[in-house]
């Protein structure tokens, strides 16, 4: 895996050298799983798809695109097309904005079911579509929801108004949720979110619009290119399995054999412990999603185990799969570990707040994810960002698997 495609990457570096980059990773002789994928798109996609060609390489896929020609996402998908056909997907992406939204009118004169009735129109198109694409090529279908507009015309009312496109987008996007709960080959792509955390100014960056008809900045389509690679990856069950943890300065503010159990940072007596009872409160969450928990650290077991029954901890022994409390090298352990669940590196993410100790499990075990975690307060940015535990169908299988393993 190359690491410049690991969250956070540098999206300007990949627009830049994403040449070099695919040919380094054609030439790594790894083992990959073919998937035609089929991009319908309402505005200009051939970045999208380089993007995403890269980030899918880097996962385990090898893909080969279709690609819609410019805005005929709705005629590829409603009449016969024979190059489609004969592509045959594994996959199709429909890649619609805000941008591509017809029947919404900024007229404040009409009723509220006229505007309840726009919604309708514009949802029943897309549903006709979708039901379309489900009959004719009989493969999951990823449909991004709508992002909210640049700008709102009646202020903070847009949101609430029926007038407002910001309303509008609103109950769009709830139909949609609604059709993605109803059809299991159906996945949402949340683009509303992923705009939303890249900043709507710097998003819609119209400029790129009226040059290349892109209805995002360049700048941005990594950052959408991986985003869809998460929910493609999700799919076809490449996410990561297990979440392993360092002790110290991870899953706590200090050292524990040092400062002993009195002396660590963990809840709410003072913020940094409040930073770290959050993060240890957002792992614990993780395993209602079926994300197994491990530690690896470099302590005496005793002094862990006394750190995890600190009466503020939020985590406990018994919420982890496996506890590896030693000084031997932490590739070493994460092995073990691997071995004990029968799973391979690649199921693992690795979070350790020591950039040396990431440096080495990355080059030791390049399967393993080793997110950047820079500050205790940015720990579940970091995870949540990197969209390693994606989750596109949950069994009722996931919600037990701390319990299975």
């Amino acid at each position: 895996m190359l690491q410049a495609l690991a969250y956070p990457f540098d999206s300007p570096e990949l627009l830049r050298h994403r040449k070099q980059y695919r040919r380094q990773l054609l030439a790594d002789n790894s083992q990959r799983i073919p998937k035609r994928i089929a991009v319908l798109g309402g505005s200009t996609t051939a970045d999208i798809v380089s993007m995403l060609e890269l980030f899918l390489l880097n996962e385990g896929i090898a893909p080969t695109f279709y690609e819609s020609e410019y805005a005929q996402y709705w005629q590829d998908a409603m009449f016969p097309n024979e190059t489609l056909a004969a592509f045959q997907p594994d996959l199709i992406v429909v890649h619609t904005t805000c941008r591509n939204i017809t029947e919404f009118q900024q007229d404040l004169t009409l009723s509220e079911d006229a505007c309840r009735e726009a919604v309708q129109r514009q949802y029943q198109k897309l549903e006709a579509m979708w039901d379309k694409l489900a009959e004719t090529y009989h493969c999951p279908v990823i449909q991004n929801n709508f992002e909210f507009p640049s700008y709102r015309l009646l202020g903070s009312a847009d949101a609430s108004d029926p007038h407002g496109l910001t309303n509008f987008v609103t109950e769009l996007n709830r139909l949609i949720y609604w059709y993605a709960r109803k059809h299991p080959q159906f996945y949402v792509h949340d683009l509303m979110s992923l705009a939303a955390c890249y900043g709507l100014d710097r998003w819609a960056d119209p400029s790129y619009w009226y040059l290349y008809k892109y209805p995002m900045a360049l700048q941005a389509i990594p950052d959408y290119a991986y985003s869809l690679t998460r929910v493609i990856r999700s799919i076809y069950g490449k996410n990561k399995k297990a979440l392993v943890l360092d002790l110290d300065n991870t899953l706590w503010g200090g050292i524990v054999g040092d400062d002993g159990v009195d002396g660590i940072a963990i809840g709410p007596e003072v913020p940094e412990g409040q930073v770290y009872a959050e993060f240890q409160s957002y792992c614990k969450a993780l395993q209602t999603i079926g994300v197994v928990l491990a530690v690896d650290s470099k302590n005496d077991e005793a002094n862990a185990l006394a750190g995890l029954n600190h009466p503020d901890s939020v985590l406990h022994p018994d919420d982890f799969v496996c506890i590896k409390a030693n000084w031997d090298p932490k590739d070493q352990n994460l092995k073990a570990i691997a071995a004990e669940l029968s799973l391979g590196a690649d199921s693992f993410v690795f979070a350790d707040d020591n950039p040396a100790e990431r440096a080495i499990v990355a080059a030791q075990l390049p399967g393993v994810a080793t997110p950047v975690l820079d500050g205790a307060e940015n720990y579940i940015k970091m995870l949540d960002h990197g969209g390693y535990f994606e989750t596109t169908i949950l069994s009722g299988d996931d919600l037990k698997k701390t319990a299975q393993y």
